[in-house]
């Protein structure tokens, strides 16, 4: 009885992760393990298992491995959320700690420093390693440091300034909104310097400097 109420209860997890969210193995197993008292190994096995059956039967779909999505049927077939969605979540956020960060082109358009739209997502994660399936339009890159909670912005920063002299850029002034975007953030100055020192190449530092040196002779010139 205990198997089926161990099925049962990861069935009623998977049902309760939102339509577009990425069903993971680590996350229900972890939940499995915290109601019933489990060792995580003991856990995960029996939730790899019955993901598969749930996948076997139809009932979501394997992404890749340790991670699925939803399927709806519908008068027109299967039906699954954007797969580029699910997975991103999953290269970003891990047990609701941040792991990853945008970067590349596509940020570069959201920022308003291109107009240029960019098929593929870039993506800096500690999950660099994660074999993605065929037709994601994500790419990952390993980041400078293991991205935590505390530093993703500060890295995110300091990868868009390296990436700028090299990236198609129409703004008409981009290191102006790199500047206000450091400051709607609020990005402590001699943290950026602080950290492009150690993760990044020394020939960055000077650049940014003299960057960071324009806010401050601004506001003092105020």
């Amino acid at each position: 009885m205990e198997q089926i109420g161990y099925g049962e209860h990861i069935a009623h997890t998977v049902k309760n992760v939102p339509y577009e969210a990425a069903i993971q193995t680590e996350d229900i197993a972890e939940q499995l393990a915290e109601k019933f008292a489990l060792p995580y190994d003991q856990a995960k096995t029996l939730t790899n298992v019955k993901l598969k059956r749930m996948a076997d039967k139809g009932e979501i779909e394997r992404l890749q491995k340790g991670v699925y999505c939803h399927v709806k049927q519908t008068v027109f077939g299967k039906v699954t959320p954007s797969i580029d969605q699910v997975l991103l979540k999953t290269l970003i956020i891990q047990n609701g700690v941040k792991i990853g960060y945008e970067s590349g082109a596509s940020l570069f358009n959201k920022l308003g420093l291109t107009t240029l739209i960019s098929r593929d997502i870039e993506i800096i994660t500690n999950r660099y390693g994660a074999k993605l399936p065929e037709g994601c339009h994500i790419k990952v890159r390993k980041p400078p440091a293991v991205v935590t909670d505390e530093n993703w912005k500060y890295l995110q920063f300091i990868d868009m300034f390296d990436e700028l002299p090299d990236a198609h850029t129409d703004a008409e002034n981009p290191e102006q909104l790199l500047l206000q975007y450091a400051k709607r953030q609020q990005l402590d100055s001699l943290t950026l310097i602080f950290t492009a020192r150690r993760y990044y190449s020394q020939k960055i530092v000077l650049p940014l400097i003299d960057l960071l040196m324009e806010v401050k002779n601004e506001a003092t010139s105020r």
